[in-house]
């Protein structure tokens, strides 16, 4: 069948259809820009089912005329699922924090439709290997996951003109490729970002639009579209799945165990086009040979649609296959062909670039271009990557098997933190069972009932063992994303790190860990003990302090005999509950408390203001806590993943509110009325903060205020002398400084000897730049439970993410730096000698009081993209016991 063609070309490939389009041939100005039809794809059109309507039929607007949003891409699919027998909603998998459905759509033959609950049921024994099969009965399956970044929305916006094309289309080759393969449609992935984006750009158009790159609708502020409602990369959730949307696409991927991923993206304009594979040297060790060979014979149909059309593109390089957390890398260990796809973005109607007028049409042709594509290869490869997908898992608990054992993880006194933990395994498949006699290993008691017991015998094996690996060694230095994610270190739990054989365990139990709800929490004349080390006592302060409660804090160590006679032991950070001067305790704050034991965190009733040994309740060791109340700064400049992250701690985890002020409003704020003000990191060091904020936060610091600071706003800190810092350098760094200038700032003395520079060539300049980068590494580091910002660890080890290669000296005052890196810090990931050799010994945390108030200084992010629970706490203790920073 001939096709519509815009560069004199037209192409079949493998019985399918494929566009014709040139990258630079739809929507020039002139009619509406960008607008996209069948008609305009496919030429001359194929026979299309006149009961399928169009997207213009549904919505009054065609593909690509505007950007549409999220509600109108549904409605569109739900039109065709209700007259397609092509085509099934499969409701919905979840909901966006923002409200919005997510939803899915099976587009298969109708013969496969009307037995998809069996063929679903087939597909997931195939990542069974004692099941038996037949699989010659079973299509394989395509999921196509579109524009999980919303402001990279041509995907998204493709997904109507697939669907039309899948439901319409009557080709026999499509109908035989149908009958082969169950199509997932995603149609967006990030459903909040995408109609953030959408607004942005449909309401900076003009009638008139402009190509200028500089115009507002190419430009957005803060924040973007790429990130979900509380400013998170989705792509980079899929191994943590902390947000819903990341949820329900690991149920809806587990459901179905697709054999081939798509992940349609978007890169800058002047680019051209990507496909899988990435770059060889940086694929992780842990994927199969056989995945591999099949991206490459996948990748073979994308090179023959574009060298047809003489479309540029390129592959092999840029982008990595090594960390398993995003949605091309992810189903590589799950016996599933994961690919990624990036498209030059136009991001408006549309924008000159370096290769001429580049429309959202041009763009979104090319999404459905590649989905075509993809659904041929995998009709074609049907029986070898049903073959794959099987013998995957085979090998996978094959090997297994041959470890044998267990992997042991606890978090004494945190059960909240171990049931996240178990949580986030069991989103991935992989079996979670509960250790039922206690064992010693190492020196470490792992407790039965406290302790998960991870089977190494399993079909997830291999998935597991990227989890909880800790690699130091790789072929290439060189990362895309991070270089380690172990997720046992992320979570700061006491685990093993070799299997453990011989131990007894069980299916967990439905409340673990800490078996059932706690029983009624029983009445108290003096007060209520809760230990801090739980992380749901966080949220449970919150509320206490919102609702007026008195509410200390313990600065010291003590044992107390509780309700029911038994002493227990207490330490730095505990809460006490108690009436004060009033006649009783209100009923508002006895409810929190009573809903708090009922949810499983244990409050302890207490009969003495007496205690059996250390500090007693009355003693002034116990310190009175107050709300805080808690600015972000936020807008253009900073690092919107950084804030999202400590705005979503807050209103997800805390339940608490958090002011978000524009850093431009700022000096308008009467912070008097604040008790913290966080200051994130962001581009060109900050610069950006005027002389007028620097001033405003110096005066609020002075008068009791702390100030929170993370990554490069500790730049930003010390060189505007809101806290004193001294960092330490490399040689190369030291010889910079030191060649231009004196010490007075005059040029350097000519008749000095330069020294000797060695000559390298020009081609290694980025890499040797990228070998000296940290990219996501684990440190070790020993942070301080006596110290506030250390209050409710239950020991010195704290393993810290490390993303940024600066490193800070220790306070001068001994007792100011409450977290510090190890003399041999490098737990898991990558860093460059020299740069190891700075990081050891030298600050995590710094705080530095200034007149009455306080500078925390945190090198890393605490919150890093919301699975760091181990190191959460420290944002956490700073807020709440802010007030207590004062050094001794």
């Amino acid at each position: 069948m001939p096709f519509r063609s815009f560069a004199g070309s037209s192409l079949v490939c493998g019985g399918c259809l494929f566009i014709g389009a040139s990258l630079f041939s739809l929507g020039a100005p002139g009619g509406e820009p960008g607008q996209v039809t069948l008609a305009d794809l496919l030429d001359p059109l194929p026979e299309v089912d006149s009961a399928v309507p169009t997207p213009a039929e549904v919505l009054g607007i065609e593909v690509g005329e505007r950007h549409w949003y999220h509600h109108e891409i549904i409605e569109y699919l739900d039109a065709l699922a209700e007259v397609s027998p092509r085509v099934q909603a499969l409701g919905e998998h979840g909901r966006t924090y923002g409200g919005r459905p997510l939803v899915a759509y099976a587009i298969s033959s109708p013969d496969n439709l009307a037995r998809l609950d069996e063929i679903r049921l087939a597909r997931t024994a195939l990542s069974d290997p004692e099941a038996k099969i037949d699989r010659r009965q079973i299509p394989a399956v395509m999921h196509l996951g579109y524009s999980i970044h919303g402001d990279e929305p041509s995907g998204a916006n493709a997904s109507p003109l697939v669907a039309h094309y899948l439901a319409a289309v009557r080709d026999p080759a499509l109908a035989a490729q149908l009958e082969d393969v169950v199509i997932l449609l995603n149609p967006v992935f990030n459903p909040d970002g995408l109609d953030r984006f959408a607004h942005w750009t449909n309401s900076h158009r003009g009638f008139v639009p402009s190509a200028d790159p500089l115009d507002r609708e190419h430009r957005q502020v803060f924040v973007t579209g790429r990130t979900n409602y509380y400013w998170f990369d989705l792509n980079r959730d899929w191994l943590a799945h902390q947000h819903p949307e990341s949820r329900g696409r690991l149920q809806l991927f587990h459901e179905w165990m697709p054999n081939v991923q798509l992940d349609f993206h978007e890169m800058q304009p002047d680019s051209t086009a990507f496909f899988q594979p990435g770059v060889p040297e940086r694929i992780h060790p842990l994927t199969p040979r056989r995945n591999r060979e099949l991206t490459h014979s996948i990748a073979e149909y994308y090179r023959r649609a574009f060298d047809k059309d003489g479309t540029l593109y390129f592959s092999g390089e840029r982008f990595d296959d090594f960390f398993m957390g995003k949605g091309s890398t992810y189903p590589d260990l799950f016996g599933c062909v994961g690919i990624l796809f990036e498209q030059a973005s136009s991001r408006g109607a549309f924008q000159q670039t370096g290769n001429g007028l580049l429309t959202f049409g041009q763009s979104i042709a090319n999404q459905f271009r590649m989905s075509l594509a993809s659904l041929a290869a995998t009709a074609v490869l049907k029986n070898d990557l049903l073959d794959y997908q099987e013998t995957a898992f085979a090998d996978s608990l094959q090997k297994g098997r041959k470890r044998g054992g267990y992997y042991l993880a606890t978090a004494i006194g945190d059960p909240t933190r171990l049931r996240e933990f178990v949580r986030v395994l069991q989103g991935h498949g992989i079996v979670v069972r509960q250790l039922t006699r206690t064992v010693e290993i190492e020196g470490e008691s792992y407790p039965a009932g406290a302790t998960i017991a991870v089977p190494l015998a399993q079909s997830r094996y291999i998935y597991l063992e990227s989890l909880w690996e800790r690699r130091t060694d790789f072929v290439e230095n060189i990362f895309y994303d991070v270089s380690s994610w172990t997720l046992p270190l992320a979570f700061n739990l006491q685990y093993t790190r070799d299997p453990v054989v011989r131990v007894k365990t069980k299916p967990l139990d439905e409340a673990f860990p800490g078996g059932t709800a706690s029983e009624a929490m029983g009445g108290s004349p003096v007060g209520y003990l809760i230990d801090w080390r739980d992380s749901a006592s966080a949220p449970l302060l919150a509320s206490l302090l919102e609702a007026g409660a008195l509410v200390r804090v313990a600065k010291a160590p003590f044992t107390a005999v509780v309700a029911g006679g038994d002493a227990l032991d207490f330490g730095y950070g505990t809460l006490l509950v108690s009436r004060g001067l009033a006649p009783e305790i209100s009923s508002e704050i006895l409810e929190l408390l009573s809903e708090a034991t009922g949810r499983g965190l244990p409050v302890h009733p207490v009969m003495s203001s007496a205690t059996a040994q250390g500090i007693d309740l009355g003693s002034r060791e116990f310190a009175i806590l107050k709300k805080p109340r808690v600015i972000l700064l936020t807008g253009p400049g900073f690092n919107q993943f950084q804030a999202g992250e400590i705005w979503h701690l807050f209103d997800q985890r805390l339940r608490m509110p958090i002011t978000m002020v524009d850093w431009g409003r700022l000096e308008q704020a009467d912070l008097r009325e604040y008790s913290h003000v966080l200051v994130v990191g962001g581009s060109a060091k900050l610069g950006f903060l005027g002389e007028g904020v620097v001033g405003k936060l110096k005066l609020f610091i002075e008068d009791g205020g702390v100030l929170w600071t993370q990554g490069n706003a500790v730049d930003w800190a010390v060189e505007k002398e809101l806290a004193e810092g001294v960092w330490r350098e490399t040689e190369e760094e030291k010889a910079e400084a030191e060649k231009d200038t004196d010490d007075d700032g005059t040029m350097a003395d000519d008749s000095v000897p330069r020294p000797k520079v060695e000559r390298r060539p020009f081609a290694e300049a980025r890499d040797r730049k990228a070998f000296k980068l940290v990219r996501g590494a684990i440190f070790s580091a020993s942070v301080d439970p006596s110290h506030p910002i250390g209050y409710g660890y239950g020991s010195e080890f704290l393993p810290v993410f490390r993303n940024r290669n600066r490193f800070l000296e220790p306070s001068i005052n001994a007792y100011s730096t409450p977290v510090q890196y190890s003399e041999s810090p490098l737990l898991s990931g990558y860093i460059s000698a020299e740069n190891l050799e700075l990081a050891s010994g030298s600050a995590g945390i710094v705080v530095d009081q200034q007149g009455q108030g306080a500078v925390v200084l945190a090198i890393d992010d605490p919150c890093f993209r919301a699975f760091w629970w181990g190191t959460q706490r420290l944002l956490v203790n700073a807020v709440f016991f802010g007030k207590l920073l004062e050094s001794p």
